[in-house]
């Protein structure tokens, strides 16, 4: 099975376990806890997708790190990867989650790559843009910084692409005069 469907069903599993407990907003924070750590610490990544440490062995470590530090819907949920041996699918799975919550809370999601970090107004323009093509009134905005872009943006939701960057008005232009 490939690892979007397994992170799919399990994220949705315990979505609906967090919103039938009424403890929503309490698991999508350890869920953002856990996908940090994933995200920060590549040995933490490394020893989930380890093969030669036993699922116990990574079930106690996992409750040694975050027992008591998340809510018991997680911890549960954290020994049931372990014992199905899904552990290795972790970091899926926290983004899956992260994604069916802001489905939920109609929340869009954007990634604008850009040569120079944002300030605050043009960080509010590209929300205000990514929120008219969305509909969304609420806009994540993941940032990324690319030197390679030489100027402008590259502005990415869903599926689609809008490319405003001087590296591709560039290639555009090679383009044109190679057929001239």
């Amino acid at each position: 099975m490939s690892e979007h469907r397994v992170a799919s069903r399990y994220a949705k599993s315990l979505m609906i376990l967090a919103k039938e407990q009424g403890l929503l907003e309490e698991v999508h924070e350890d869920m953002q806890l856990l996908s940090r750590i994933c995200d920060e610490n590549r040995d933490f990544r490394l020893m989930l997708k380890n093969p030669i440490i036993s699922n116990h062995m990574k079930s106690q470590i996992l409750m040694a790190l975050f027992h008591g530090k998340v809510n018991e819907i997680t911890t549960t949920f954290l020994n049931i990867i372990t014992r199905k041996n899904r552990e290795m699918f972790l970091h899926a799975i926290t983004r899956e989650f992260h994604l069916q919550y802001n489905i939920i809370h109609e929340i869009g999601m954007a990634k604008v790559t850009t040569v120079f970090p944002l300030d605050d107004s043009l960080r509010s323009e590209f929300k205000h843009l990514v929120g008219h093509f969305t509909g969304n009134k609420e806009i994540e905005l993941e940032e990324e910084i690319d030197d390679q872009l030489i100027g402008g943006y590259v502005l990415k939701l869903g599926g689609k692409q809008i490319n405003e960057s001087l590296r591709s008005k560039l290639k555009e232009l090679k383009l044109k005069f190679s057929k001239s």
